[in-house]
């Protein structure tokens, strides 16, 4: 009986017994012929596969002689129960193809992907298909078509292995396939599913460490190669085997992102931008919506943290409590990073620093006081995005922890027309839009306040006749998150003593803006003293330094400014 393999080193086999090799032309005409086996081949077709393209003028009746040559090889070899016949403009052979590993190895995978088939039997059919693997298709023989077949068949090798390995996990045998997987895994590193069922063998025999590493190493060649994570079965297996392993998955502490964002277009893309290189504080007045840029942006970039994201609200201008400590803030972090609590120490902040070093993790630190309070929960290394926001400008953080700053300013006139149409729709007329945009400053707190009022009553008209009364009563929702003047007053309890007399005179100036000099005479202190008062109130945003030299109060905050003068 005449055997045929064509993976590995192709070769004919009559009775067990390897027949001699015949010229190289003559074997690559049989390999052509073979892998079409049943199917005819024309002759130009058979022709291109032999010599790529660069054939003689005679190569029709070269391939004659090779025919003729191999026909009498294979009578020789056994009996003739392999046949190889001329169609009109080409050649067909004819064989079992149990005889032909290569079509052998494919019936054996129509088997296993039957999904009638019986697990024992899968198996059974997937452990011969694997034996019938010696390595890469038709090796010796030479050409680009050659090769092409080689990688059809490559992926294909690569797909049933990974269907004999489940089968063998499914068994109760995942050792039997660690070690070729792991060859395999380390020689196709973009390949996720070996990556996912190599994962969960080793998790199978008790290898949890080496298997959270293969997940590791694989998302990292995925993110230097491709720029992207891991897809969702290999996330699922890595969560599953940190579940085994009495660990948390990753974190995902993001709050709510806003259904109805609108606008910071040049600001989203400046977070794109500068996470990249180090941690970026986003700074601006109370209201103007520092926390919800933050938390879109992260929601939109949460694929590029496998390892989870963690939030701390630092409740630095909370109107009811009081700012939070960093060791404190440590202490949850620490347990969303699956720390159990007795195992904490006293000092947090050293283990904190050492979870998160290697992880690619986001971190945001909300409403931060200042600068001192964000340094000690800076992670060591470089692979944790932090994103922070504060009222203070965190100058500090600029100068010594290389933070990249992003002032935050109201909504231009565009973005706070889109904002109020996204919550209006239809009932927006444009005329009255602007009037009330220009009222609320383009504040986007205000805004959103001014808005839902107007829901309520089904009309923008009835909000307006309040808020061309003056002062800061419609920018009241009804609790200290949707209310302007509570939002102000957290920020004015942080003033030292004379720059909160400063910020309730300045309600009185008139004109746009000040100066040292004009500060100096309203509050009668000297000028050095002055432009110090005047840097505390910018420094946390109660005044813009609109031109160097030159201090303004938003619209709103000249009213809330005026109401404390009174």
């Amino acid at each position: 009986m005449i055997e045929f393999r064509l993976i590995g080193n192709v070769d004919v086999r009559a009775d067990g017994r390897i027949v001699p090799p015949q010229r190289p032309q003559q074997n690559a005409v049989l390999t052509a012929l073979l892998v079409d086996a049943g199917r005819p081949v024309p002759l130009g077709t058979l022709i291109d596969r032999v010599w790529d393209g660069e054939a003689p003028d005679h190569a029709g009746r070269v391939v004659q002689i090779h025919i003729s040559r191999i026909r009498r090889q294979l009578r020789e070899a056994g009996p003739a129960d392999v046949r190889l016949t001329r169609l009109r403009g080409g050649y067909q052979v004819d064989v079992d193809p149990e005889r032909v590993d290569l079509h052998r190895f494919d019936l054996l995978l129509g088997q296993a992907r039957d999904p009638d088939c019986p697990d024992r039997r899968r198996l059974h059919v997937l452990r011969q298909a694997m034996g019938l693997w010696r390595g890469d298709p038709l090796g010796g023989i030479p050409g680009g078509w050659a090769e092409q077949v080689r990688q059809s068949w490559r992926q294909q090798h690569l797909d049933a292995v990974v269907a004999w390995a489940y089968a063998e996990l499914r068994a109760g045998d995942p050792a039997s396939v660690i070690r070729p997987l792991t060859a395999l895994a380390a020689r196709h590193p973009l390949m996720e599913s070996l990556t996912t069922v190599l994962m969960r063998a080793l998790a199978a025999t008790g290898r949890t460490a080496e298997a959270l590493d293969v997940y590791g190493r694989a998302r990292a060649v995925l993110a230097d190669e491709l720029g992207t994570d891991p897809g969702p079965a290999a996330r699922a297996a890595y969560y599953e085997v940190l579940r085994g392993a009495d660990l948390t998955p990753a974190p995902a502490q993001l709050p709510r992102d806003a259904a109805r964002f609108t606008g910071r277009a040049p600001e989203l893309r400046r977070l794109d931008a500068l996470t990249a290189h180090g941690p970026v504080a986003i700074s601006g007045m109370p209201g103007v919506g520092k926390t919800a840029l933050a938390v879109h942006w992260a929601h939109r970039a949460a694929h590029r943290f496998p390892d989870g994201q963690l939030y701390a609200d630092l409740r630095g201008f909370s109107p009811s409590a009081s700012a939070l400590d960093p060791a404190d803030a440590a202490r949850g972090m620490l347990r969303a990073l699956g720390v159990n609590q007795a195992r904490i120490p006293a000092d947090p902040l050293p283990l904190y620093r050492s979870r998160l070093a290697g992880r690619r993790v986001l971190l945001i630190l909300d409403n931060a006081r200042n600068a001192e309070q964000v340094r000690p929960l800076l992670p060591g290394g470089r692979t944790t995005t932090v994103l922070v926001t504060s009222r203070d400008q965190l100058i500090g953080l600029a100068v010594t922890d290389d933070a990249h700053l992003l002032p935050l300013d109201v909504l231009t006139e565009a973005e706070a027309r889109d904002f109020l149409t996204a919550r209006l729709g239809a009932r927006l007329e444009p005329a009255l839009a602007d009037h009330v945009i220009a009222r609320c400053g383009r504040l986007p707190l205000a805004l959103g306040i001014v808005a839902a009022r107007a829901a309520v009553r089904h009309s923008l008209a009835d909000v307006r006749e309040e808020l061309d009364l003056g002062g800061l009563g419609p920018f009241d929702g009804g609790d200290a998150a949707a209310c302007v003047r509570t939002a102000f007053t957290a920020s004015y309890r942080a003033l030292s003593t004379p720059a909160a007399h400063l910020f309730r005179l300045l309600g009185h100036v008139p004109g746009p803006d000040v100066d040292a000099a004009a500060t100096a005479g309203l509050a009668g202190v000297e000028p050095d003293r002055a432009r110090a008062l005047l840097t505390e109130l910018a420094r946390i945003n109660l005044l813009t330094e609109h031109r160097p030299g030159r201090y303004r109060l938003h619209t709103l905050l000249r009213a809330y400014a005026t109401q404390l003068g009174r």
